[in-house]
Protein backbone atom coordinates (compact mmCIF):
# COMPACT_ATOMS: atom_id res chain seq x y z
CA UNK A 1 0.00 0.00 0.00
CA UNK A 2 1.30 3.25 -0.65
CA UNK A 3 2.13 5.93 1.79
CA UNK A 4 2.15 8.65 -0.65
CA UNK A 5 -0.86 10.48 -1.64
CA UNK A 6 -1.72 13.47 -3.75
CA UNK A 7 -3.69 16.60 -1.85
CA UNK A 8 -7.26 17.79 -2.09
CA UNK A 9 -7.44 20.60 -3.37
CA UNK A 10 -8.60 22.41 -0.37
CA UNK A 11 -5.61 21.09 1.37
CA UNK A 12 -3.55 22.25 -1.42
CA UNK A 13 -4.99 25.70 -1.52
CA UNK A 14 -4.81 26.69 2.12
CA UNK A 15 -1.35 25.35 2.02
CA UNK A 16 -1.09 28.05 -0.82
CA UNK A 17 -2.87 30.52 1.76
CA UNK A 18 -0.19 29.80 4.44
CA UNK A 19 2.35 31.57 2.35
CA UNK A 20 -0.17 34.46 0.74
CA UNK A 21 -1.77 35.60 3.31
CA UNK A 22 -0.87 35.94 6.84
CA UNK A 23 -2.55 38.96 8.38
CA UNK A 24 -5.48 41.62 6.94
CA UNK A 25 -2.72 43.90 5.54
CA UNK A 26 -1.29 41.01 3.42
CA UNK A 27 -4.95 40.46 1.87
CA UNK A 28 -5.25 44.15 1.37
CA UNK A 29 -1.98 44.38 -0.68
CA UNK A 30 -3.01 41.80 -2.91
CA UNK A 31 -6.70 43.13 -3.39
CA UNK A 32 -5.42 46.66 -4.16
CA UNK A 33 -2.41 45.42 -6.10
CA UNK A 34 -5.07 43.74 -8.66
CA UNK A 35 -7.03 46.72 -8.67
CA UNK A 36 -4.00 48.88 -9.85
CA UNK A 37 -3.58 46.18 -12.28
CA UNK A 38 -7.39 46.73 -13.63
CA UNK A 39 -6.54 50.63 -14.07
CA UNK A 40 -8.15 51.68 -11.53
CA UNK A 41 -8.19 55.75 -10.39
CA UNK A 42 -9.98 55.61 -7.06
CA UNK A 43 -9.97 53.53 -4.53
CA UNK A 44 -12.22 52.74 -1.33
CA UNK A 45 -11.26 50.31 1.48
CA UNK A 46 -13.58 49.40 4.15
CA UNK A 47 -12.46 47.73 7.37
CA UNK A 48 -13.98 46.23 10.51
CA UNK A 49 -12.32 44.42 13.13
CA UNK A 50 -8.80 45.66 12.01
CA UNK A 51 -9.67 44.17 8.44
CA UNK A 52 -10.54 40.89 10.60
CA UNK A 53 -14.34 40.63 10.26
CA UNK A 54 -14.60 42.72 7.47
CA UNK A 55 -12.24 43.81 4.66
CA UNK A 56 -13.77 45.28 1.42
CA UNK A 57 -11.74 47.21 -1.47
CA UNK A 58 -14.10 48.43 -4.02
CA UNK A 59 -12.10 50.22 -7.39
CA UNK A 60 -13.55 52.12 -10.58
CA UNK A 61 -11.04 49.96 -12.99
CA UNK A 62 -11.97 47.44 -15.95
CA UNK A 63 -13.82 44.87 -14.09
CA UNK A 64 -14.44 41.47 -15.51
CA UNK A 65 -16.78 39.48 -17.95
CA UNK A 66 -18.68 36.65 -16.69
CA UNK A 67 -16.35 34.11 -17.19
CA UNK A 68 -13.46 35.72 -15.93
CA UNK A 69 -15.71 36.10 -13.01
CA UNK A 70 -15.77 32.45 -12.91
CA UNK A 71 -11.94 32.00 -13.67
CA UNK A 72 -10.19 34.56 -10.99
CA UNK A 73 -11.10 32.43 -8.11
CA UNK A 74 -9.20 29.20 -9.54
CA UNK A 75 -5.79 28.45 -8.79
CA UNK A 76 -3.32 30.04 -10.86
CA UNK A 77 -5.61 31.46 -13.25
CA UNK A 78 -4.63 34.60 -14.31
CA UNK A 79 -4.53 37.72 -16.84
CA UNK A 80 -0.83 38.76 -17.03
CA UNK A 81 1.03 35.77 -18.25
CA UNK A 82 0.41 33.34 -20.54
CA UNK A 83 3.59 31.76 -20.59
CA UNK A 84 7.14 30.75 -19.06
CA UNK A 85 8.98 33.35 -21.16
CA UNK A 86 6.49 36.19 -19.46
CA UNK A 87 8.15 35.48 -16.28
CA UNK A 88 11.25 36.96 -17.17
CA UNK A 89 9.43 40.04 -18.19
CA UNK A 90 6.90 40.89 -15.36
CA UNK A 91 5.71 44.24 -15.27
CA UNK A 92 2.29 44.42 -13.66
CA UNK A 93 2.04 43.26 -9.83
CA UNK A 94 0.33 40.21 -10.14
CA UNK A 95 1.28 37.59 -12.32
CA UNK A 96 1.02 34.47 -10.46
CA UNK A 97 -2.92 33.73 -10.14
CA UNK A 98 -2.67 32.62 -5.88
CA UNK A 99 -4.27 35.81 -4.50
CA UNK A 100 -7.61 35.37 -4.30
CA UNK A 101 -7.81 31.46 -4.67
CA UNK A 102 -5.61 31.30 -1.65
CA UNK A 103 -8.14 34.42 0.38
CA UNK A 104 -11.24 32.37 -0.54
CA UNK A 105 -9.52 29.34 1.01
CA UNK A 106 -9.44 30.88 4.49
CA UNK A 107 -12.52 33.31 4.67
CA UNK A 108 -15.71 34.02 3.14
CA UNK A 109 -15.61 35.92 -0.54
CA UNK A 110 -17.70 38.07 -2.47
CA UNK A 111 -16.83 39.74 -6.05
CA UNK A 112 -18.92 42.39 -7.26
CA UNK A 113 -17.94 43.39 -11.35
CA UNK A 114 -19.26 45.42 -14.10
CA UNK A 115 -16.92 45.56 -17.17
CA UNK A 116 -16.14 48.93 -18.46
CA UNK A 117 -17.09 47.91 -21.95
CA UNK A 118 -20.68 47.46 -21.13
CA UNK A 119 -22.99 44.74 -19.72
CA UNK A 120 -24.73 43.79 -16.19
CA UNK A 121 -22.71 44.11 -12.94
CA UNK A 122 -22.30 40.39 -11.53
CA UNK A 123 -21.85 38.95 -7.98
CA UNK A 124 -20.02 35.57 -7.65
CA UNK A 125 -19.41 34.10 -3.59
CA UNK A 126 -17.03 31.61 -2.22
CA UNK A 127 -17.87 30.12 1.08
CA UNK A 128 -16.27 26.99 2.33
CA UNK A 129 -14.61 26.88 -0.86
CA UNK A 130 -18.15 26.25 -3.10
CA UNK A 131 -18.11 28.60 -5.29
CA UNK A 132 -21.94 30.48 -5.92
CA UNK A 133 -22.57 32.57 -9.53
CA UNK A 134 -21.98 34.66 -11.52
CA UNK A 135 -25.64 35.99 -10.55
CA UNK A 136 -26.63 39.15 -11.59
CA UNK A 137 -26.68 42.27 -9.04
CA UNK A 138 -26.21 46.36 -9.01
CA UNK A 139 -23.04 47.83 -8.94
CA UNK A 140 -20.86 50.74 -10.95
CA UNK A 141 -17.98 49.95 -13.52
CA UNK A 142 -15.12 48.37 -11.56
CA UNK A 143 -14.81 46.02 -8.91
CA UNK A 144 -15.34 45.06 -5.11
CA UNK A 145 -14.17 42.51 -3.20
CA UNK A 146 -15.19 41.82 0.26
CA UNK A 147 -13.77 39.41 2.55
CA UNK A 148 -15.44 38.75 5.88
CA UNK A 149 -14.15 36.33 8.96
CA UNK A 150 -10.47 36.12 8.01
CA UNK A 151 -9.41 32.64 9.17
CA UNK A 152 -12.54 31.98 11.13
CA UNK A 153 -12.28 28.64 10.03
CA UNK A 154 -9.08 28.18 11.52
CA UNK A 155 -8.24 29.37 15.11
CA UNK A 156 -4.66 28.64 15.47
CA UNK A 157 -4.31 31.18 12.92
CA UNK A 158 -6.47 33.94 14.23
CA UNK A 159 -4.34 33.21 17.43
CA UNK A 160 -1.13 34.75 15.74
CA UNK A 161 -3.15 38.06 14.62
CA UNK A 162 -2.42 41.06 16.97
CA UNK A 163 -4.87 43.46 18.89
CA UNK A 164 -7.45 45.21 16.69
CA UNK A 165 -5.56 48.77 16.90
CA UNK A 166 -1.95 47.15 15.73
CA UNK A 167 -3.78 45.07 12.69
CA UNK A 168 -5.62 48.52 12.00
CA UNK A 169 -1.97 50.14 11.56
CA UNK A 170 -0.37 47.30 9.57
CA UNK A 171 -3.34 47.76 7.26
CA UNK A 172 -2.92 51.57 7.00
CA UNK A 173 1.00 51.09 6.53
CA UNK A 174 0.55 48.39 3.76
CA UNK A 175 -1.85 50.69 1.58
CA UNK A 176 0.11 54.10 2.15
CA UNK A 177 3.50 52.11 0.22
CA UNK A 178 1.26 51.68 -2.68
CA UNK A 179 -0.04 55.20 -2.79
CA UNK A 180 3.67 56.21 -2.60
CA UNK A 181 4.41 55.46 -6.10
CA UNK A 182 0.72 55.66 -7.48
CA UNK A 183 0.93 59.55 -7.67
CA UNK A 184 -2.18 59.33 -9.96
CA UNK A 185 -4.47 57.31 -7.70
CA UNK A 186 -7.07 58.91 -4.73
CA UNK A 187 -7.83 56.34 -2.05
CA UNK A 188 -10.48 56.29 0.98
CA UNK A 189 -10.07 54.00 3.82
CA UNK A 190 -12.62 53.67 7.22
CA UNK A 191 -13.01 51.53 9.74
CA UNK A 192 -15.50 51.10 11.65
CA UNK A 193 -17.31 53.98 9.59
CA UNK A 194 -14.58 55.97 10.55
CA UNK A 195 -12.35 57.61 7.69
CA UNK A 196 -8.58 56.77 8.73
CA UNK A 197 -6.37 57.37 5.35
CA UNK A 198 -7.86 59.94 2.80
CA UNK A 199 -5.48 60.78 -0.42
CA UNK A 200 -6.69 62.67 -3.05
CA UNK A 201 -4.84 62.08 -6.68
CA UNK A 202 -1.43 64.19 -6.80
CA UNK A 203 0.37 66.21 -9.36
CA UNK A 204 3.45 65.50 -8.28
CA UNK A 205 5.86 63.14 -6.34
CA UNK A 206 6.83 65.88 -3.46
CA UNK A 207 2.78 66.57 -3.04
CA UNK A 208 1.91 62.58 -2.65
CA UNK A 209 4.77 62.22 -0.18
CA UNK A 210 3.56 65.04 1.58
CA UNK A 211 -0.15 63.71 1.80
CA UNK A 212 1.31 60.41 2.89
CA UNK A 213 4.22 60.94 5.20
CA UNK A 214 3.62 64.75 6.48
CA UNK A 215 4.39 67.96 5.66
CA UNK A 216 7.02 68.49 7.84
CA UNK A 217 9.32 65.20 6.50
CA UNK A 218 8.23 66.16 2.80
CA UNK A 219 9.24 70.10 2.58
CA UNK A 220 13.19 68.52 3.92
CA UNK A 221 13.21 65.93 1.52
CA UNK A 222 16.60 65.98 -0.96
CA UNK A 223 16.01 64.88 -4.69
CA UNK A 224 17.86 62.90 -6.79
CA UNK A 225 17.93 61.48 -10.26
CA UNK A 226 20.90 58.95 -11.66
CA UNK A 227 20.46 56.64 -14.65
CA UNK A 228 22.72 54.59 -16.63
CA UNK A 229 23.38 51.16 -17.86
CA UNK A 230 19.79 50.71 -18.24
CA UNK A 231 19.18 52.05 -14.52
CA UNK A 232 17.20 55.08 -13.74
CA UNK A 233 17.21 56.27 -9.79
CA UNK A 234 14.51 58.59 -8.11
CA UNK A 235 15.35 59.36 -4.55
CA UNK A 236 14.19 61.35 -1.65
CA UNK A 237 15.97 61.42 1.06
CA UNK A 238 16.24 62.77 4.41
CA UNK A 239 18.94 65.30 5.20
CA UNK A 240 21.64 63.86 7.87
CA UNK A 241 19.51 65.25 10.76
CA UNK A 242 16.38 64.06 9.56
CA UNK A 243 17.27 60.39 11.30
CA UNK A 244 14.63 57.84 12.76
CA UNK A 245 15.25 55.05 15.52
CA UNK A 246 14.15 52.20 12.78
CA UNK A 247 14.40 51.78 9.04
CA UNK A 248 10.31 52.15 8.70
CA UNK A 249 10.56 55.03 6.82
CA UNK A 250 12.61 53.84 4.15
CA UNK A 251 10.57 52.65 1.32
CA UNK A 252 12.03 51.01 -2.20
CA UNK A 253 10.31 50.43 -4.95
CA UNK A 254 11.05 48.59 -8.08
CA UNK A 255 8.72 49.02 -11.42
CA UNK A 256 6.38 50.31 -9.06
CA UNK A 257 6.49 47.45 -6.53
CA UNK A 258 7.47 47.49 -3.24
CA UNK A 259 10.16 45.37 -2.59
CA UNK A 260 12.93 44.63 0.35
CA UNK A 261 16.39 43.80 -0.83
CA UNK A 262 19.82 43.67 1.47
CA UNK A 263 22.22 44.75 -0.99
CA UNK A 264 19.88 47.65 -1.58
CA UNK A 265 19.39 48.11 2.32
CA UNK A 266 23.13 48.04 2.56
CA UNK A 267 23.82 50.72 -0.20
CA UNK A 268 21.32 53.03 1.70
CA UNK A 269 23.33 52.71 4.89
CA UNK A 270 26.71 52.79 3.02
CA UNK A 271 25.83 56.19 1.48
CA UNK A 272 25.27 57.76 5.32
CA UNK A 273 28.12 55.98 6.64
CA UNK A 274 30.08 58.37 8.73
CA UNK A 275 27.45 61.27 8.56
CA UNK A 276 25.04 59.87 10.88
CA UNK A 277 25.33 57.53 14.52
CA UNK A 278 25.36 53.87 13.87
CA UNK A 279 21.78 53.16 15.25
CA UNK A 280 20.00 56.05 13.41
CA UNK A 281 18.34 55.46 10.58
CA UNK A 282 17.61 57.86 7.45
CA UNK A 283 14.53 58.55 5.68
CA UNK A 284 14.73 57.49 2.03
CA UNK A 285 12.33 56.83 -0.14
CA UNK A 286 13.98 55.06 -3.80
CA UNK A 287 11.69 54.41 -7.01
CA UNK A 288 13.88 52.34 -9.33
CA UNK A 289 12.94 51.88 -13.01
CA UNK A 290 14.62 49.34 -15.15
CA UNK A 291 13.88 46.68 -17.88
CA UNK A 292 11.60 43.83 -16.24
CA UNK A 293 14.28 41.30 -18.02
CA UNK A 294 16.72 42.28 -15.78
CA UNK A 295 14.82 41.42 -12.82
CA UNK A 296 13.33 38.19 -11.36
CA UNK A 297 10.15 39.20 -9.50
CA UNK A 298 9.28 35.28 -8.73
CA UNK A 299 11.10 34.63 -5.83
CA UNK A 300 8.16 34.27 -3.37
CA UNK A 301 4.76 34.33 -3.82
CA UNK A 302 4.45 38.05 -1.34
CA UNK A 303 6.37 39.41 -4.57
CA UNK A 304 8.27 41.57 -2.66
CA UNK A 305 11.59 39.64 -2.65
CA UNK A 306 13.38 39.72 -6.21
CA UNK A 307 16.83 38.72 -7.68
CA UNK A 308 18.78 41.67 -9.85
CA UNK A 309 20.51 40.55 -13.29
CA UNK A 310 23.49 43.29 -12.44
CA UNK A 311 23.48 43.85 -8.65
CA UNK A 312 26.50 45.49 -8.16
CA UNK A 313 25.76 48.49 -10.87
CA UNK A 314 22.68 49.37 -9.05
CA UNK A 315 23.69 49.26 -5.56
CA UNK A 316 26.87 51.32 -7.02
CA UNK A 317 24.72 53.70 -8.53
CA UNK A 318 22.65 53.97 -5.21
CA UNK A 319 25.36 54.81 -2.80
CA UNK A 320 27.14 56.70 -4.81
CA UNK A 321 24.31 59.63 -5.81
CA UNK A 322 22.56 59.66 -2.75
CA UNK A 323 26.25 60.50 -0.82
CA UNK A 324 27.24 62.97 -3.63
CA UNK A 325 24.03 64.74 -2.41
CA UNK A 326 24.31 64.49 1.02
CA UNK A 327 27.92 65.70 1.02
CA UNK A 328 26.73 68.57 -1.21
CA UNK A 329 24.52 69.88 2.62
CA UNK A 330 25.95 72.60 4.87
CA UNK A 331 26.91 72.53 7.95
CA UNK A 332 27.82 70.63 11.30
CA UNK A 333 25.35 69.47 13.82
CA UNK A 334 24.49 72.95 16.64
CA UNK A 335 25.46 72.01 20.11
CA UNK A 336 22.69 73.86 21.94
CA UNK A 337 22.86 74.84 25.53
CA UNK A 338 20.19 74.36 27.74
CA UNK A 339 16.96 76.67 28.16
CA UNK A 340 17.85 77.86 31.71
CA UNK A 341 20.58 78.58 33.53
CA UNK A 342 21.76 75.93 35.55
CA UNK A 343 21.57 76.54 39.65
CA UNK A 344 24.80 75.69 40.40
CA UNK A 345 27.74 74.93 38.80
CA UNK A 346 31.22 73.06 40.17
CA UNK A 347 34.57 73.22 38.57
CA UNK A 348 37.42 70.54 38.77
CA UNK A 349 40.11 72.08 39.46
CA UNK A 350 43.60 71.56 37.22
CA UNK A 351 46.72 72.95 36.26
CA UNK A 352 46.65 75.12 34.04
CA UNK A 353 48.57 74.01 31.27
CA UNK A 354 45.90 71.03 31.16
CA UNK A 355 42.79 73.71 30.70
CA UNK A 356 44.25 76.93 29.30
CA UNK A 357 47.07 77.27 26.40
CA UNK A 358 48.67 80.12 25.26
CA UNK A 359 48.38 81.36 21.96
CA UNK A 360 50.09 79.36 19.04
CA UNK A 361 50.49 79.86 15.29
CA UNK A 362 50.07 76.65 13.24
CA UNK A 363 53.31 74.75 13.32
CA UNK A 364 55.09 73.47 10.07
CA UNK A 365 53.32 70.28 8.83
CA UNK A 366 54.15 66.97 11.53
CA UNK A 367 53.94 63.28 11.80
CA UNK A 368 51.24 62.83 13.80
CA UNK A 369 51.22 58.75 14.87
CA UNK A 370 49.32 56.40 17.67
CA UNK A 371 51.42 53.83 18.84
CA UNK A 372 50.57 50.79 21.21
CA UNK A 373 47.09 50.07 18.50
CA UNK A 374 46.88 48.77 15.73
CA UNK A 375 47.62 50.10 12.06
CA UNK A 376 50.52 51.82 14.22
CA UNK A 377 52.61 51.51 11.24
CA UNK A 378 50.66 54.79 9.98
CA UNK A 379 51.53 58.22 9.75
CA UNK A 380 50.26 61.05 8.47
CA UNK A 381 51.88 64.30 6.78
CA UNK A 382 49.47 66.63 4.41
CA UNK A 383 50.46 69.63 3.06
CA UNK A 384 50.02 72.45 4.63
CA UNK A 385 46.67 74.75 3.65
CA UNK A 386 46.11 78.50 3.71
CA UNK A 387 42.31 78.29 3.94
CA UNK A 388 40.60 78.78 6.76
CA UNK A 389 39.08 76.14 9.32
CA UNK A 390 35.38 75.88 9.58
CA UNK A 391 34.10 79.48 11.04
CA UNK A 392 37.42 79.94 11.94
CA UNK A 393 39.15 83.47 10.76
CA UNK A 394 42.45 82.76 8.29
CA UNK A 395 44.54 86.08 9.74
CA UNK A 396 46.17 86.18 13.01
CA UNK A 397 47.24 82.92 15.27
CA UNK A 398 44.90 80.79 16.26
CA UNK A 399 43.26 80.03 19.26
CA UNK A 400 42.64 77.03 20.90
CA UNK A 401 42.98 74.74 24.11
CA UNK A 402 42.57 71.06 24.95
CA UNK A 403 40.37 70.49 27.65
CA UNK A 404 39.93 67.40 29.77
CA UNK A 405 42.56 65.50 27.24
CA UNK A 406 39.48 64.81 24.88
CA UNK A 407 38.01 68.08 23.52
CA UNK A 408 39.62 70.68 21.67
CA UNK A 409 38.37 74.03 21.75
CA UNK A 410 38.85 76.47 18.92
CA UNK A 411 38.53 80.27 18.70
CA UNK A 412 36.42 81.28 15.73
CA UNK A 413 34.77 84.41 14.21
CA UNK A 414 31.07 83.16 15.08
CA UNK A 415 31.79 81.97 18.89
CA UNK A 416 33.60 78.43 19.46
CA UNK A 417 33.72 74.97 17.76
CA UNK A 418 34.48 72.29 20.40
CA UNK A 419 36.30 69.02 18.17
CA UNK A 420 36.13 65.86 19.36
CA UNK A 421 39.93 64.65 18.91
CA UNK A 422 39.13 61.27 18.50
CA UNK A 423 36.34 61.50 15.99
CA UNK A 424 38.14 64.11 13.90
CA UNK A 425 41.65 61.73 13.70
CA UNK A 426 39.55 58.54 13.42
CA UNK A 427 37.85 60.25 10.22
CA UNK A 428 41.32 61.42 8.83
CA UNK A 429 42.69 57.69 9.55
CA UNK A 430 39.60 56.48 7.21
CA UNK A 431 39.59 58.44 4.19
CA UNK A 432 43.86 57.96 4.13
CA UNK A 433 42.89 53.79 4.41
CA UNK A 434 40.63 54.37 2.13
CA UNK A 435 43.18 56.23 -0.50
CA UNK A 436 45.86 53.38 0.10
CA UNK A 437 43.38 50.90 -0.98
CA UNK A 438 42.45 52.82 -4.19
CA UNK A 439 46.12 53.44 -4.94
CA UNK A 440 47.15 50.01 -4.27
CA UNK A 441 44.10 48.75 -5.78
CA UNK A 442 43.73 46.72 -3.55
CA UNK A 443 46.74 44.86 -4.53
CA UNK A 444 48.76 42.33 -2.21
CA UNK A 445 51.39 41.38 -0.70
CA UNK A 446 52.66 38.28 0.33
CA UNK A 447 53.68 37.08 3.31
CA UNK A 448 57.12 35.34 3.25
CA UNK A 449 55.66 32.89 6.25
CA UNK A 450 51.99 32.45 5.77
CA UNK A 451 50.55 33.27 9.13
CA UNK A 452 48.39 30.16 10.70
CA UNK A 453 45.27 31.52 12.89
CA UNK A 454 42.98 28.59 14.91
CA UNK A 455 39.39 30.13 15.27
CA UNK A 456 35.93 28.49 15.39
CA UNK A 457 34.28 26.18 12.93
CA UNK A 458 31.34 28.23 12.51
CA UNK A 459 34.13 31.70 12.23
CA UNK A 460 35.90 30.16 9.92
CA UNK A 461 33.30 28.96 7.85
CA UNK A 462 32.29 32.48 7.47
CA UNK A 463 35.75 33.74 6.38
CA UNK A 464 36.35 30.95 3.50
CA UNK A 465 32.63 31.79 2.61
CA UNK A 466 33.92 35.22 1.42
CA UNK A 467 36.95 33.88 0.40
CA UNK A 468 36.78 35.32 -2.80
CA UNK A 469 35.91 38.88 -1.47
CA UNK A 470 38.82 38.88 0.96
CA UNK A 471 40.99 38.13 -1.46
CA UNK A 472 39.83 41.57 -3.69
CA UNK A 473 40.40 43.67 -0.99
CA UNK A 474 43.94 42.11 -1.11
CA UNK A 475 43.75 39.52 2.44
CA UNK A 476 44.39 35.99 1.03
CA UNK A 477 43.46 33.06 3.21
CA UNK A 478 42.82 29.43 2.58
CA UNK A 479 41.86 26.20 4.85
CA UNK A 480 44.59 24.62 6.85
CA UNK A 481 42.22 22.10 8.91
CA UNK A 482 38.68 22.64 10.21
CA UNK A 483 39.22 25.40 12.51
CA UNK A 484 42.82 26.64 11.42
CA UNK A 485 42.90 29.23 8.33
CA UNK A 486 46.22 30.55 6.64
CA UNK A 487 46.56 33.97 5.47
CA UNK A 488 49.15 34.21 2.52
CA UNK A 489 49.15 37.60 1.82
CA UNK A 490 47.60 41.02 3.08
CA UNK A 491 46.93 43.99 1.46
CA UNK A 492 49.90 46.14 0.44
CA UNK A 493 48.48 49.10 2.32
CA UNK A 494 48.94 47.34 5.34
CA UNK A 495 51.39 45.41 4.85
CA UNK A 496 53.26 46.18 8.68
CA UNK A 497 49.54 45.48 9.78
CA UNK A 498 49.37 41.93 12.48
CA UNK A 499 47.66 39.56 9.78
CA UNK A 500 46.10 37.94 12.91
CA UNK A 501 44.35 40.88 14.13
CA UNK A 502 43.45 42.19 10.21
CA UNK A 503 41.95 38.65 9.90
CA UNK A 504 39.67 39.43 13.00
CA UNK A 505 38.74 42.95 11.77
CA UNK A 506 37.61 41.13 8.67
CA UNK A 507 35.70 38.31 10.57
CA UNK A 508 33.74 41.27 12.89
CA UNK A 509 32.88 43.18 9.30
CA UNK A 510 31.35 39.94 8.11
CA UNK A 511 29.60 38.91 10.66
CA UNK A 512 27.66 42.43 10.94
CA UNK A 513 26.76 41.29 7.56
CA UNK A 514 28.67 44.02 5.79
CA UNK A 515 29.88 41.46 3.13
CA UNK A 516 26.89 41.03 1.15
CA UNK A 517 27.01 44.75 -0.11
CA UNK A 518 29.89 44.27 -2.72
CA UNK A 519 33.39 44.74 -2.12
CA UNK A 520 32.98 48.54 -1.75
CA UNK A 521 31.41 48.71 1.22
CA UNK A 522 33.37 45.47 2.78
CA UNK A 523 36.39 47.90 2.21
CA UNK A 524 34.45 50.65 3.79
CA UNK A 525 33.61 49.06 7.00
CA UNK A 526 36.85 47.36 7.50
CA UNK A 527 38.55 50.98 6.92
CA UNK A 528 35.79 51.72 9.90
CA UNK A 529 36.62 49.67 12.31
CA UNK A 530 40.49 50.00 11.69
CA UNK A 531 40.09 53.87 12.26
CA UNK A 532 38.61 53.17 15.36
CA UNK A 533 40.84 51.71 17.08
CA UNK A 534 44.13 53.39 15.56
CA UNK A 535 42.72 56.68 16.85
CA UNK A 536 43.69 58.84 19.24
CA UNK A 537 41.34 58.25 22.68
CA UNK A 538 39.90 60.24 25.11
CA UNK A 539 42.66 61.32 27.84
CA UNK A 540 45.46 60.87 25.58
CA UNK A 541 47.29 64.29 26.08
CA UNK A 542 48.35 65.81 22.87
CA UNK A 543 51.15 68.40 22.04
CA UNK A 544 50.47 71.23 20.29
CA UNK A 545 52.27 70.43 17.18
CA UNK A 546 49.75 67.41 16.90
CA UNK A 547 46.58 69.42 17.90
CA UNK A 548 47.02 72.27 15.31
CA UNK A 549 47.99 69.09 12.96
CA UNK A 550 44.73 68.00 13.46
CA UNK A 551 43.11 71.29 13.07
CA UNK A 552 44.96 71.98 9.72
CA UNK A 553 43.54 68.53 8.41
CA UNK A 554 40.06 69.44 9.53
CA UNK A 555 40.26 73.26 7.56
CA UNK A 556 41.62 71.48 4.22
CA UNK A 557 38.17 68.73 4.60
CA UNK A 558 34.98 70.74 6.00
CA UNK A 559 32.84 68.79 4.01
CA UNK A 560 34.31 65.48 6.30
CA UNK A 561 32.24 66.76 9.63
CA UNK A 562 31.51 62.94 11.25
CA UNK A 563 33.82 60.26 11.91
CA UNK A 564 32.81 56.67 9.74
CA UNK A 565 31.00 55.87 12.55
CA UNK A 566 28.44 58.66 12.49
CA UNK A 567 29.48 60.63 15.20
CA UNK A 568 30.45 64.59 14.78
CA UNK A 569 33.62 65.86 14.79
CA UNK A 570 32.35 69.18 16.19
CA UNK A 571 29.71 71.12 17.21
CA UNK A 572 29.84 74.60 17.01
CA UNK A 573 28.57 77.65 19.52
CA UNK A 574 27.55 80.92 18.58
CA UNK A 575 28.38 84.25 19.81
CA UNK A 576 24.56 84.99 20.37
CA UNK A 577 23.85 81.58 22.12
CA UNK A 578 26.87 82.16 24.71
CA UNK A 579 25.31 85.79 25.38
CA UNK A 580 21.75 83.90 25.68
CA UNK A 581 23.33 81.71 28.12
CA UNK A 582 25.38 84.08 30.66
CA UNK A 583 21.76 86.37 30.54
CA UNK A 584 23.63 89.17 28.23
CA UNK A 585 20.70 89.08 25.87
CA UNK A 586 16.58 88.77 26.07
Amino acid sequence: MSVIHVLSQEVANRIAAGEVVERPASVLKELVENALDAGARHLEVELEGGGVKLLRVTDDGCGMSADDLRLCILPHATSKISDVDDLFRVASFGFRGEALPSIAAVSDVSITTRPRDGGEALELRVRAGKAEGPMPASGAVGTSVCVRGLFSELPARLRFLKQERTELAQCVEVLTRLLLTESGISARMTHEGRTVLEVRAASDRRQRIAALLGDDIAARLLEVHAGGQGLSLEAWIGPCDLVRRTAEQQHVFLNGRCIRDRSVSFAIKDAWRGLIMPKEHPVALLFIAMDPAQVDVNVHPQKSEVRFRNRDALVGMIRASLRQRLLGEPGPRRLHFPAAVQESMAFAAAPSHDIVRERVSLPPPVALRRTGHRCSSLAYMPDAGASNLPGVSGSGPLRFLQVHRAWIVVESNEGLSIVDQHALHERWLYEELLQRFERAECESQALLVPEQVRRTPAEAALLLEHAELLARFGLVIEAFGTTTLLVRAVPAALRKANPTELLDEALQVLADGEGTAGSSTFVAALAADMACHAAVRFGDRLPDAEVAELLRWWQQNPLLRNCPHGRPVAATISLQELELQFLRKK
